[in-house]
C-alpha cells in the first residue's frame, strides 16, 4: 500500500512551516514514534532550507511524501541556480544525515532534489 502527498509552495522561508507540518502528519501516518516524527520534521526543515538556498527567486519548491510498506520517502525539489548539489561538508548536511536513514542529492537539468528515506522501525524482538 502507498500513500502519497505532494506540497508545492513559493520560495519563501515563511512557507517552511507548511513542509514541516505535512512531514509530521505523514510520519504519524507511517506510525513513527513521537521522537522519530520530530526527527523527520527537522530533516524536512533542513532539506527545504538547503534547496531554498539555491533556488532562484520566484521559483517553487515541491515536497513529495510517499508512504510505502517499509519506508517513508521524501523528495524536496526546486530549480537550482548553481546546478550543483549542496556541500556534504557542512553542519547542516551532517544534521540531515543524522536525522534520516538515507539522504541523496540529485541534480538533473537544473533541478535539485534531495531524497530522504526513513525506514519503518523493526518490531521489538525481531
Amino acid at each position: 500500500m502507498t500513500d502519497e502527498v505532494t506540497l508545492t509552495f513559493g520560495v519563501d522561508t515563511r512557507n517552511m512551516s507548511l513542509a514541516r507540518s505535512v512531514a509530521a502528519t505523514m510520519a504519524g501516518r507511517f506510525g513513527l514514534t513521537v521522537d522519530r516524527l520530530e526527527d523527520v520534521r527537522l530533516a524536512v526543515d533542513e532539506a527545504v532550507s538547503q534547496v531554498l538556498a539555491d533556488a532562484p527567486a520566484g521559483s517553487r519548491i515541491s515536497c513529495r511524501f510517499e508512504i510505502q510498506d517499509d519506508a517513508l520517502l521524501i523528495d524536496v525539489t526546486a530549480p537550482s541556480t548553481s546546478g550543483r548539489p549542496p556541500s556534504t561538508e557542512t553542519f547542516g548536511w551532517t544534521v540531515l544525515r543524522a536525522l534520516v536513514d538515507e539522504v541523496a542529492p540529485d541534480v538533473d537539468h537544473g533541478t535539485l532534489t534531495l531524497r530522504l528515506r526513513v525506514r519503518r522501525p523493526s518490531p521489538v524482538g525481531a
